[in-house]
């Protein structure tokens, strides 16, 4: 008991300092890239870049970017890291407190042929995985001649039909990026899908996304600014490509979020990842949020274009309206009525292990978010949430480990609803 409850504490304490670390990466990577967006590239210093002006907390700010580097380093200079790797590190411990301590609990499906250990494996290995193949992605020649490309075209003084043609070529090149990033996410959302729980799969692909962002900071930003670094303290050249990578990958990271940002509330939100397709409906909502985010990257540069936004808000009504669940019927052809009573027994067969003042679940020191169900009058209390876990999502129980069929969770439905 004493260990559950110790371990509901390091939950807490890992769960509030990923929160913070992550608000303060993905406050910084925002800012940054709309700050990369917003520059006056006009009538600047030969080795300026851009510059900004802006005002706030009762004050002005200049800010000036360097096509280069500074003819001296200066001091202080401020490097953003540590919440990158914060971030990882206090999400990839709470990934293990939750759900690689409990595999068997909130890892693996219903009834897993697998072993918590190799269901584990498994899910590190994912990591491992999409990481390696995004990072081949971005150094072959697919990924290499987009960033030239891209390159190319910021600094082209060609006519416009060939500035046309070369974005053009950029936009398929990056086309084509993309979709092979979806479908290799798709593939691995699918085969989770099918080893672990609905929720499970979310908080997978979530950690694999952020695994990659955090691995840019790492491997390959970090290493750039450094590069730039020396090139400014021993006062040597720097090729303009060495920027533009780790711009690239700073601009994937911006994309990435969104959907890091969903897969991590999820868990709260049993109607989108409970159906029997919940991997597809991930990938349907991360699609969603990356043209949300590719809007505010166009509206950045003064780009931003109405259809997008049609197109979004279609696709999410699209979306909302296929996840509707379908109504229940509070009656059959015999007019069957289902009593208190009746559906008092199918909730402490199949609830009340957890949800009661002293749960019989060892998994469990207190009842999962203080919701009781040992009484009549907790029963009456709670059946909205009954109705939304165990009826409409069929979360609950928890990968169905007590087997409630879907006959008792109509009867449940049958009851709520005429109630």
């Amino acid at each position: 008991m004493m260990q559950i409850y110790l371990m509901d504490w390091l939950s807490l304490v890992l769960k509030l300092l990923h929160i913070i670390a992550g608000i303060a990466w993905i406050g910084a990577s925002f800012y940054f890239n709309w700050l990369e967006n917003k520059l006056d590239r006009l009538n600047n210093r030969d080795e300026i870049a851009g510059n900004l002006w802006a005002v706030h907390g009762g004050g002005f700010y200049h800010l000036e970017k360097y096509k280069k580097y500074p003819q001296t380093l200066p001091e202080p200079l401020h490097w953003f890291k540590w919440e990158a790797y914060v971030t990882w590190l206090s999400g990839i411990s709470l990934l293990s407190v939750i759900y690689y301590f409990n595999a068997n609990t909130y890892l693996l499906a219903a009834n897993s042929s697998i072993s918590a250990l190799y269901g584990v494996g498994l899910s590190l290995l994912g990591l491992l995985l999409f990481w390696l193949i995004y990072d081949l992605l971005c150094k072959s020649k697919l990924g290499l001649k987009a960033e030239s490309d891209a390159e190319e075209t910021s600094v082209l003084t060609e006519n416009r039909v060939t500035k046309r043609q070369k974005l053009l070529n950029l936009v398929s090149k990056s086309a084509i990026f993309i979709a092979i990033i979806f479908i290799v996410i798709a593939f691995f959302a699918y085969f989770y899908s099918n080893i672990f729980n609905p929720r499970a799969v979310y908080m997978q692909i979530g950690s694999m996304i952020g695994t990659v962002m955090v691995a840019n900071v790492f491997f390959v930003i970090i290493p750039v600014q450094k590069k730039l670094v020396d090139a400014c303290e021993n006062s040597t050249e720097v090729s303009l490509e060495l920027g533009q990578i780790g711009y690239l990958r700073s601009r994937h990271n911006n994309y990435f979020t969104l959907p890091v940002l969903f897969m991590m509330i999820s868990g709260h939100y049993p109607t989108i990842y409970s159906g029997d397709y919940g991997w597809l409906i991930l990938m349907a909502v991360i699609a969603i949020l990356v043209m949300v985010r590719h809007y505010f990257n166009l509206r950045g540069v003064g780009k931003a274009k109405n259809s997008l936004i049609a197109i979004i808000v279609i696709s999410t009504f699209a979306l909302i309206y296929a996840l509707a669940p379908s109504p229940i019927k509070t009656q059959d052809q015999n007019q069957q009525i289902v009593t208190i009573a009746e559906a008092q027994v199918i909730i402490e067969k199949h609830c009340v292990s957890c949800h009661a003042a002293e749960p019989s679940n060892k998994a469990f020191a207190i009842a999962p978010n203080g919701i009781m169900l040992d009484t009549k009058e907790k029963i009456i209390a709670h059946k909205n949430q009954i109705y939304q876990q165990s009826v409409l999502s069929k979360a609950m129980p928890l990968i169905n480990n007590t087997n409630m069929t879907d006959e008792e969770r109509a009867k449940l439905g049958i009851w709520i609803e005429a109630n």
